[in-house]
């Protein structure tokens, strides 16, 4: 493979809702912005997998006869993705449960399809490309709909056993009196954290009688309470949010502390757009996490910071295929 000639990647990024596709060079480059689009539905809940590829076609068909050398889709879900074999092992929040997502794909389109989860594919772009870039000790953690991450371990991806490692989001914070989660769990800290999960405390409180701002912008907007909203309404001293923003703040803590004393990192890249919710929500969860480390020298020297680019999976989904086709490395 000649590394010094253009290479592209058809670049698809899954997510709870919306799915976002791009063509992009082994610099990082964009030939042209993102697209997006929300992801179908059927009527028993689960994402449809024959109409997300009649979406992705057009992308295909055009990729085809505008680059003479597109190495092949890179695709990113946010679950557990078998990465030999493309398979939808567990996608929560697309209620896929062994789905043969990527051989699906490959066998429609007749192109190479590299697959995995979408917190894989975004550390991938974030220490080729991004923040993490010369550190050997990174973990990538987002936080939207759902909550999880992935781990740069000595210099590589640290897969674990079955590829899955870094489903932080997924570790039990309480079983008995927990809400049930996606994954089919009690308790998991994404059941806390997460954006619906947020959203569902704001939303009780205002049915409860508990905040008559939630109940006020809820009947103002004719939605339900929404994750800003619970943010909005903390901001403007409302106690039940308030209460709600400040028990993701020590649940966040308690949670990527866990992973730092456990790993020694160096630095943690946050993606997802709940780390927006408020200018001091990042500052709020970094002061907590450092203060349940055990070592001086993690508390000084731990980075976390924002993720480097607007979409760092679908970043990551065409860096992927520039790995498994040896056009980049990380050395």
């Amino acid at each position: 493979m000649k590394k010094d000639r253009t290479h592209w990647a058809l670049a698809v990024d899954i997510g709870g809702t919306k799915m976002d596709i791009a063509f992009i060079n082994q610099k990082g480059e964009l030939q042209a912005a993102s697209q997006r689009m929300l992801v179908p539905f059927k009527e028993d809940g689960t994402a449809d997998p024959q109409r997300i590829l009649d979406m992705l076609a057009p992308f295909v068909n055009e990729a085809k006869n505008k680059f003479n050398d597109v190495l092949g889709i890179g695709l990113s879900v946010c679950g557990n993705i078998d990465e030999e074999t493309g398979e939808a092992v567990l996608v929560a929040n697309l209620y896929w449960r062994n789905v043969p997502f990527g051989k699906m794909m490959q066998e429609r389109f007749n192109l190479q399809v590299f697959s995995a989860t979408d917190v894989r594919m975004a550390l991938i772009a974030e220490v080729l490309w991004g923040k993490g870039a010369g550190y050997d000790h990174v973990a990538w953690m987002t936080l939207g709909t759902g909550y999880g991450g992935y781990l740069f371990l000595n210099g590589q991806i640290y897969g674990g056993a079955h590829g899955f490692a870094g489903n932080l989001g997924h570790s039990i914070y309480d079983e008995i009196h927990g809400e049930l989660c996606g994954c089919g769990q009690r308790g998991c800290f994404e059941s806390y954290v997460a954006g619906p999960a947020i959203a569902d405390q704001g939303q009780k409180a205002a049915n409860e009688g508990r905040s008559k701002i939630l109940k006020s912008l809820q009947e103002k907007e004719d939605t339900s309470v929404t994750t800003r909203m619970v943010f909005e309404a903390a901001e403007k001293g409302d106690k039940a949010s308030i209460n709600i923003i400040d028990g993701v703040v020590r649940k966040l803590g308690i949670s990527l502390s866990c992973m730092v004393n456990l790993l020694d990192l160096d630095m943690i890249i946050l993606g997802g757009g709940v780390w927006n919710g408020s200018p001091d929500f990042v500052n709020r969860v970094d002061e907590r996490v450092r203060g349940f480390l055990m070592t001086d020298e993690a508390k000084r020297d731990l980075k976390i910071v924002r993720e480097s680019f607007k979409n760092s999976a679908l970043m990551g989904a065409a860096a992927n295929v520039f790995l498994k086709k040896g056009v980049l490395s990380f050395k």
